[in-house]
C-alpha cells in the first residue's frame, strides 16, 4: 500500500510539473482567493475589537435639571441600583462635575477665568449607569423615562450612544457580507481553473488511462494522481497566501495600533498561527481536491 501511495503521489507531482503554465495560473488564482479569505478574517477581527471597545466604553448617563434636589437624584439611583441587570451606578454631583471639568481644562486659562466669573454652577448632576450587557441599555432608558421622578431628568445619553454602536455593527456586517461574497467568487474561479487544468491533463493522458484500465487498475489508482495534482495546487497556493499575508500584517500592525491602541494585530495572528496555517492549508487542499474530483467524475469514466 505504501508503494502504491508513493506511485500515486509521484504521478500527481509529475502531472503538476508537466502543466507548468497552467499550474501557475491555477495556483495563483487559488492563492488570491486564500489571501482574500485571510483579509476577511483580519477585517472581522478588527471590527469585532472596535465594537467590543466601544461597547466597553459606552454607558448610559442620566443628566438632571439644575433645580433637581440631591434627594431626588439619590432616590432614582437607589431605584436603578436594585435592578438585576445593573453592574454599577455612579452618582456625580454638581460640585463634583464642576471639579472634574476644571481638572480636564486645567491648562485652559480662558475657561478657568470664565468659570470664576459665573455666579452659579452651570453643570448638572448625573448618574453614570453600566449594565452587564449592552442589549439591556434600552430597558434601563425606558425605566428612567417611566420613573415617577422622570420630570427632574433633563437628558438620557443612551440614544446617542446606541446610534454609534449600531452604525459600527452595520458597517461590520456589510464588510463581512461583501467580503464573504468576494471570497466565494474567487474560490469558484479557482475551482474552475483547477477543473479545466485537470481536465486537460486527463485528455492528454487518455491512452495511459486506457492501458491502466486494461491491466485492471483500480478506480482509486486512476483517480489518485489527479486528486494529488489538485491538492498540490491548493498546497502551494496556501504557502503563497501565508507568505504574503503575515509580512503584510506585520507592516500594517503599527498603523492599526496607532488608531486602535487596544489591538495588537500581528500579535493576534502570531498567537493563532498554528490554527490559521492549518485552516488555510486545509482549505487550499480541499479546494484543489474537490475541483479535481469533479473533473474526474465528469470526464473520467471508470
Amino acid at each position: 500500500m505504501i508503494i502504491n501511495l508513493k506511485k500515486i503521489l509521484d504521478s500527481g507531482w509529475t502531472n503538476f510539473r508537466r502543466n507548468s503554465y497552467l499550474s501557475f495560473g491555477a495556483t495563483g488564482i487559488m492563492a488570491l482567493a486564500l489571501i482574500l479569505f485571510l483579509g476577511l478574517l483580519t477585517i472581522q477581527f478588527l471590527t469585532s475589537q472596535v465594537v467590543a471597545t466601544l461597547q466597553d466604553k459606552i454607558d448610559i448617563s442620566a443628566y438632571f435639571k439644575t433645580d433637581a434636589t440631591e434627594d431626588q437624584v439619590l432616590k432614582i439611583k437607589s431605584d436603578v441600583s436594585v435592578l438585576p441587570e445593573i453592574e454599577s451606578v455612579v452618582y456625580v454631583s454638581r460640585d463634583q462635575a464642576l471639579s472634574d471639568f476644571r481638572a480636564r481644562h486645567a491648562q485652559d486659562e480662558l475657561i478657568q477665568e470664565s468659570l470664576d466669573q459665573l455666579e452659579d454652577n452651570p453643570l448638572a448632576a448625573s448618574l453614570n449607569i453600566k449594565t452587564r450587557d449592552t442589549s439591556q441599555y434600552a430597558s434601563i432608558a425606558k425605566f428612567l423615562e417611566e420613573s415617577p421622578l422622570s420630570s427632574v431628568i433633563d437628558k438620557i445619553s443612551f440614544y446617542e450612544n446606541r446610534g454609534v454602536i449600531e452604525r459600527v455593527e452595520s458597517i461590520a456586517n456589510g464588510v463581512k457580507s461583501w467580503g464573504f461574497g468576494a471570497v466565494l467568487l474567487l474560490a469558484l474561479i479557482a475551482m474552475l481553473v483547477t477543473f479545466n487544468t485537470v481536465r486537460l491533463t486527463i485528455y492528454n493522458q487518455k491512452q495511459e488511462i486506457e492501458i491502466m484500465r486494461l491491466v485492471g487498475a483500480s478506480n482509486w489508482h486512476i483517480r489518485g494522481p489527479y486528486l494529488t495534482e489538485g491538492g498540490l495546487y491548493g498546497l502551494f497556493a496556501s504557502i503563497i497566501a501565508l507568505a504574503v499575508f503575515y509580512p503584510a500584517v506585520y507592516l500594517v500592525s503599527d498603523k492599526v495600533y496607532s488608531f486602535i491602541p487596544s489591538v495588537n494585530l500581528f500579535g493576534y495572528f502570531l498567537t493563532s498561527m498554528s490554527q490559521i496555517v492549518l485552516m488555510v492549508i486545509g482549505l487550499g487542499i480541499a479546494l484543489g481536491a474537490v475541483s479535481s474530483a469533479i473533473a474526474i467524475r465528469k470526464h473520467l469514466r471508470v
